[in-house]
């Protein structure tokens, strides 16, 4: 059974505000409120507003009669956080607060004063998730790109076949890559060539647009000179043999062992198999960001201040947060001599 409620079941008066607040801007009339978001934040907004109207519809049917602003109680809130126990806290903050930014952009209007003190105490219960997840898998870059390109080029020597050598050096690339460019997973899997992927005679670029960015903001990287021979051999042998197996044509960069298109959630749950068979922690691809910023926090504040520019992050209380971080890590296990062979390389 379903824990949201599609949205052509809400009443009409959701989906008349749901289509308001997503309406481009015209010629005389303004764009609603969360037209400016990309396509994947829009469903996850929509996805978590479906969970609201589920436990409503499911316990409180009459609420469905008011307006969707009013709805929002202080007192309802707390019933749905209580049916949403089992969940962890960033799960109940990421429901709840969903649910209140497309109503507080429906009916700016309104007092939402309670319901931000709700907030910013699931905030506070939340923290920034659970350490423990992350306890014990923030290996340093050096660590995972040594492994991805040993796993690339030694254990794909020692594959039994063709068709496993191929998946091995594609697997171990795409951690060599990952290590020493960290981008989204979102961004990573969208990778297409000639569009963000341009493959020139003395270099390969990665360019991502504002639309592959959480930030809005266009960013564009060489790939080092450690990585660039496995990708390039990706691109000109592996991935052509790839897709000629399924008969398939197209530009995504990544692609399965007929070519198909590999799924965001497909490569994320291959990356954690594979580095945890090779490296013995999972270390899904959101962690080599943690990992790249990490890297660079323990090598010194000057180098703390790429973080920004290397997430391509807005601000700078990520790279700060892992500065702090990385004063209690042992030094002996930076990335300085990965970043003297990336100088090198370019030099």
């Amino acid at each position: 059974m379903s824990l949201l409620l599609p949205r052509a079941d809400w009443p009409v008066t959701d989906r008349n505000m749901w289509d308001a607040l997503h309406k481009k801007a015209g010629p005389l009339d303004d764009p609603g409120a969360l037209a400016h978001l990309r396509q994947t934040s829009s469903a996850t907004l929509e996805a978590r507003y479906a969970r609201w109207m589920k436990w409503l519809e499911a316990t409180d049917p009459n609420a469905l009669l008011s307006p969707p602003a009013e709805r929002a109680t202080l007192d309802r809130l707390q019933r749905w956080l209580d049916a949403l126990a089992h969940t962890a806290p960033m799960t109940r903050l990421m429901f709840v607060d969903g649910v209140l930014r497309v109503l507080r952009a429906a009916d700016s209007a309104q007092d939402w004063t309670l319901q931000r003190r709700l907030l910013t105490g699931l905030k506070r219960h939340a923290g920034r998730g659970d350490p423990a997840r992350k306890r014990g898998r923030i290996l340093s870059s050096e660590v995972l790109l040594k492994a991805g390109l040993a796993h690339a080029s030694t254990d794909a020597e020692a594959a039994p076949n063709a068709l496993k050598r191929m998946i091995f050096q594609r697997d171990g690339l795409m951690i060599a890559l990952l290590a020493v460019l960290p981008i989204r997973r979102r961004s990573f899997c969208e990778l297409v060539l000639g569009q963000s992927v341009h493959v020139i005679e003395d270099e390969i670029l990665i360019s991502l647009s504002e639309k592959m960015t959480k930030t809005g903001v266009p960013w564009e990287a060489a790939v080092p000179q450690q990585v660039e021979p496995a990708l390039r051999r990706y691109i000109e042998e592996v991935r052509p043999a790839l897709l000629s197996r399924g008969d398939q044509c197209h530009d995504i960069l990544w692609v399965g062992k007929r070519g198909e298109v590999m799924r965001q959630d497909y490569i994320g749950s291959r990356i954690g198999d594979i580095t945890l068979r090779i490296v013995g922690k999972r270390v899904p691809p959101h962690l080599f960001r943690d990992a790249a910023a990490t890297t660079l926090a323990r090598m010194s504040p000057e180098s703390a201040r790429l973080i920004r520019p290397v997430l391509a992050h807005s601000g700078f209380r990520t790279a700060e947060r892992h500065y702090i971080h990385a004063q209690t890590i042992d030094a002996g296990r930076d990335y300085a001599a990965v970043v003297q062979r990336l100088k090198k390389g370019r030099s």
